[in-house]
């Protein structure tokens, strides 16, 4: 059953999203959200595309709600902050059904339940594709009033990686190769994790947060960059370096051992260079970052607490980049390139 009227629709939405929270003076359904902030906010904002970022043919209705907001969250918890509401646009194209509705604020509420956020509002609208575009913010700590950024690499900084790299690019490889739903159904059966981190990446926010305490404890607020890592190593790294004006580059190593067992099977059955497919990768939503290198045993022993995997990755250095010893031009994922 289709919903018959924008009201209908603001229907299901209440009842997977209460209308009031901690975060909010004034409960949604206004106007205008009221925000109760405790100190300085991040804010972050992400258009989620049809036939751009996801195809409905292998996405869920929970998957779409879920990376829809998990980018963002992502976003946020880079800068050290907590995340803590959101709003969201959504046009829809009048054939979603009750049930997809439904999925889709379900995938949302796995998350804010996770990460305990209020949904502010947003707004409704008709097109021939549907969009999501979800703004979100987050607190930062007083003693972090600007957060963890890009940019504060200086040359023999640490560069490190919290999570994995490579898996989401071969989970859209393979699910974009599948013709059909029986083939969609073999692709996640084979290829289970990398499908699942890019259907269903889950955003390093706790992480994220832990090292901006990090930061602050050790007086580093401007000298650990910290950035969340979604267009791939060979793309976001220099970002991080800010290498068009610092000319800043890096040594990196990618080595086969600590790259995830689904991306070494693959690119060894297509004859790829596993680490370069790692390396361009894209929508890891990982953590990059880069501290100095005094601070890095330190901030190695607070790695090793987390429950997921990191490593350091290099040094930073003047000059081009480098994978593995060889010179690397790879350009990583761009929406706009030819």
């Amino acid at each position: 059953m289709r919903p018959a009227s924008e009201d209908d629709i603001l229907a299901i939405v209440s009842r997977y999203f209460p209308a009031g929270h901690p975060s909010l003076l004034l409960d949604r359904g206004d106007d205008c959200a009221v925000l109760r902030p405790c100190g300085p906010l991040a804010v972050t904002t992400d258009i989620f595309a049809e036939d751009a970022h996801f195809r409905r043919r292998y996405f869920t209705a929970f998957d779409i709600g879920w990376k829809a907001l998990a980018v963002n969250i992502s976003d946020v918890g880079s800068s050290g902050a907590k995340p803590s509401g959101f709003s969201i646009g959504l046009t829809l194209t009048g054939q979603e059904d009750t049930a997809w509705l439904e999925g889709f604020c379900e995938g949302m509420k796995a998350l804010t339940e996770r990460f305990d956020m209020a949904i502010s509002g947003g707004d409704l609208a008709r097109s021939p594709l549907l969009n999501v575009c979800v703004t979100a913010w987050g607190e930062l700590p007083e003693s972090l009033p600007r957060g963890l950024r890009r940019s504060a690499a200086q040359e023999g900084d640490a560069i490190f990686l919290v999570g994995r790299v490579g898996l989401a690019r071969l989970g859209l490889s393979v699910l974009e190769e599948a013709g059909n739903e029986e083939d969609i159904a073999a692709a996640k059966a084979h290829w289970p994790d990398a499908c699942a981190q890019h259907l269903r990446p889950m955003p390093l926010a706790f992480e994220g947060m832990k090292l901006g305490l990090f930061a602050i404890e050790h007086n580093l607020q401007d000298r650990l960059g910290l950035m969340d890592l979604s267009d791939g190593l060979a793309r976001d790294l220099p970002r991080l370096l800010n290498s068009r004006k610092s000319g800043l580059g890096a040594d990196i190593v990618l080595e086969e051992g600590s790259l995830h067992p689904e991306i070494v099977r693959h690119c060894s059955h297509k004859g790829m260079d596993a680490a370069q497919f790692a390396f361009e990768g894209g929508e890891d939503y990982a953590l990059l970052g880069s501290c100095p290198a005094e601070a890095w045993p330190e901030l190695e022993a607070l790695l090793s607490g987390f429950s997921g995997p990191f490593s350091r990755l290099g040094t930073v250095r003047r000059g081009a980049l480098a994978l593995n010893g060889k010179a690397t031009s790879a350009a990583g994922f761009d929406h706009f390139s030819a």
